[in-house]
């Protein structure tokens, strides 16, 4: 399983929030607390997929197929960029 699949299908699954997480914030710093290897190459992933010329529909749609059910008040692209940041800014997580 690709890192960003990993990242949207273990840590952003349908009840992501009611069982494991009080927000999104928490479950991405878990996600790079316990998995610091892959937090590159979700940061390299999130980037390519927000440099393709995806409509915010396809952009929802790919997410959704990577098994993220997270849905953002403030869209998916700032969300993901939101995401990107807070990865970057993991003391746990290796130098990207």
């Amino acid at each position: 399983m690709d890192d960003l699949t990993y990242l949207f299908s273990a840590y952003f699954y349908e009840a992501w929030d009611e069982y494991e997480y009080g927000s999104w914030q928490d479950a991405v710093d878990d996600f790079a607390c316990r998995s610091p290897d892959r937090v590159a190459g979700v940061v390299a992933a999130l980037r390519a997929m927000l440099d393709e010329p995806l409509t915010d529909d396809q952009l929802d749609s790919n997410l959704r197929a990577q098994g993220c059910t997270f849905v953002s008040e403030n869209g998916d692209r700032t969300w993901l960029v939101q995401v990107i940041e807070r990865l970057q800014a993991s003391p746990r997580a290796h130098r990207l």
